[in-house]
């Protein structure tokens, strides 16, 4: 039972860094209003959570890498898939109108 509960939490590990690594990714665009002055700040989430990932990936065996991952492409795949869905949904959402005086 235990070797179950190992699995689940190493494939549960893989989703939550997969998302903070996607998000680490997004920084640059988040902050790029000021990116002169934010881009030590965008630099240092992506090398963060980029080393954070190779470090445990580097750390775990066998089986274990393979099931955190699997965790990983899960997130990814839940990420582009529900972009994809919510693009698809709200392609024909008219925009707002210009304001005319």
């Amino acid at each position: 039972m235990s070797h179950v509960l190992l699995i689940a939490m190493t494939f549960l590990a893989g989703i939550l860094l997969g998302i903070r690594l996607v998000a680490a990714l997004y920084a640059p665009i988040d902050l790029w209003y000021t990116i002169r002055t934010a881009w030590p700040v965008a630099v240092r989430r992506v090398v963060g959570w980029t080393g954070a990932t190779v470090v445990v990936l580097l750390l775990l065996g066998g089986g274990w890498r393979w099931t955190f991952v699997a965790g990983m492409a899960v997130s990814l795949l839940v990420h582009v898939g529900s972009w994809m869905l919510v693009s698809r949904i709200f392609s024909g959402t008219p925009g707002p109108t210009p304001v005319v005086e």
